[in-house]
């Protein structure tokens, strides 16, 4: 009776977690945290797309500002981005390869959630991907060349690895990077600009800064215009305000194909598991990756 109760007990709770997390803002990148401008959220969301379009594997960036405010109150971050990596759908479900890079910016720290297809020796690759391409960008206060550069580095040293079927060490094709590639000169210029600006950034890290006064005070509000299907995107209209000055600006984006249309698909579709098209896939993950602090 006891075990009984518990497993209900458990049950509910893993269910009342599940309701309560977010829905995405698209299948590319779901920024929460308001830490990205409106063109470093395009470049990014191209660069997912992009990386989706040429490898098959979905990868989602997702930022929070703290876990307690989007149904992870008392949850570490590697129980979150589970729950949520799974809510969600990532990736294929047929190779569960997905991956989902989440930053909390109120803990600071950030994690690279895994699908179950790969094989726990990718942790510790995960982990080399955190500490040599994402957190010193973050650690600079550079939120969108760490991200940038950590698809990159996803890309090239976890998906393209993993889908060649190459033995995988904790270190090795690590050993170049310093040296030369795409990475290292995304990393060299953004460290330079993050140092400069490093003052700038800590004093409007909190708020939006107005293009108009000038004032950390502009606040953003998004909704869906037009809910997207699965061969067309929505619409979405991004309104700033400004509490200071009275500023006020309407920017329209599109709207990705979503989780509750991917499953609402899924269910009535079973079978499929698409790789390179939008939407999430019903991939799983059963907890593998790695964790870093900035």
């Amino acid at each position: 009776m006891f075990l009984r109760s518990l497993a209900v007990a458990l049950t509910l709770a893993t269910s009342a977690l599940a309701q309560s997390l977010p829905e995405p803002l698209s299948d590319t990148l779901s920024d929460f945290a308001d830490v990205l401008d409106a063109t470093a959220e395009g470049r990014i969301a191209r660069l997912l797309a992009a990386t989706r379009e040429e490898t098959g594997t979905q990868v989602v960036v997702v930022t929070l500002p703290g876990l307690d405010a989007h149904g992870g109150a008392g949850q570490g971050i590697e129980t979150y981005a589970k729950a949520l990596f799974n809510s969600w759908g990532v990736g294929a479900a047929d190779r569960n390869d997905g991956i989902l890079m989440l930053l909390d910016t109120r803990r600071r720290e950030a994690r690279i959630a895994l699908g179950s297809g790969y094989d726990p020796v990718y942790d510790g690759r995960a982990a080399r991907v955190l500490s040599t391409a994402v957190l010193p960008a973050l650690r600079a206060g550079n939120h969108a060349e760490g991200i940038e550069a950590g698809i990159l580095s996803i890309r090239d040293r976890l998906i393209l690895p993993f889908q060649a079927g190459q033995p995988v060490g904790l270190t090795d094709g690590f050993a170049d990077e310093s040296g030369s590639g795409a990475l290292t000169a995304i990393l060299g210029v953004g460290g330079v600009a993050a140092i400069a600006g490093f003052g700038i950034w800590r004093q409007r890290r909190a708020r939006v800064t107005c293009p108009n006064c000038g004032a950390a005070t502009l606040e953003r509000r998004r909704e869906i215009i037009e809910r997207p299907t699965r061969s067309e995107p929505g619409l979405g209209m991004q309104h700033l305000t400004c509490s200071a000055c009275g500023f006020i600006d309407r920017k329209s984006y599109p709207v990705r194909w979503s989780s509750s249309e991917a499953r609402r698909d899924r269910d009535n579709n079973r079978g499929g598991g698409g790789s390179s098209g939008g939407g999430f896939g019903g991939g799983r993950s059963s907890g593998g990756g790695a964790t870093g602090k900035w």
